[in-house]
């Protein structure tokens, strides 16, 4: 008889034991990081006061329509670096006027706790 030249079906041959297979890398197997890491340590310290920080408010439709109208308009001639950089330039604005008439242009104690949220329930 002559001898089959076709190859055997079925699964591919195991690999080797030293490098296992991606879905045998689950959590239990992983060696467990030292407890305290320089980007854990860098994580939890407060952000200095110069940093970024996002913020979320809420504004009417016309006037945000009629802000952006404004920031589009003349961001170019007042060096607006951004849409951000215009809403802090005008409350920082705001809050200089309301130092300067109610604290004697000092700044206000405070300000690092959190805000309640919502409307104030009596103004």
């Amino acid at each position: 008889m002559t001898e089959s030249t076709r190859n055997p079906i079925g699964p591919p041959p195991r690999r080797n034991a030293g490098t296992p297979a991606v879905q045998n890398l689950i959590k239990s197997n992983r060696v467990a990081p030292p407890p305290e890491t320089e980007a854990a340590a860098a994580a939890t310290k407060p952000l200095p006061s110069s940093a970024s920080k996002q913020i979320t408010f809420y504004m009417a439709a016309d006037d945000l329509k009629r802000a952006k109208a404004a920031y589009t308009a003349t961001s170019g001639q007042e060096a607006d670096r951004s849409w951000s950089d215009f809403i802090s330039r005008a409350v920082l604005m705001e809050v200089a006027r309301r130092e300067r008439v109610h604290n004697g242009g000092e700044n206000f104690p405070g300000g690092i706790q959190k805000l309640a949220p919502g409307r104030r329930l009596q103004p």
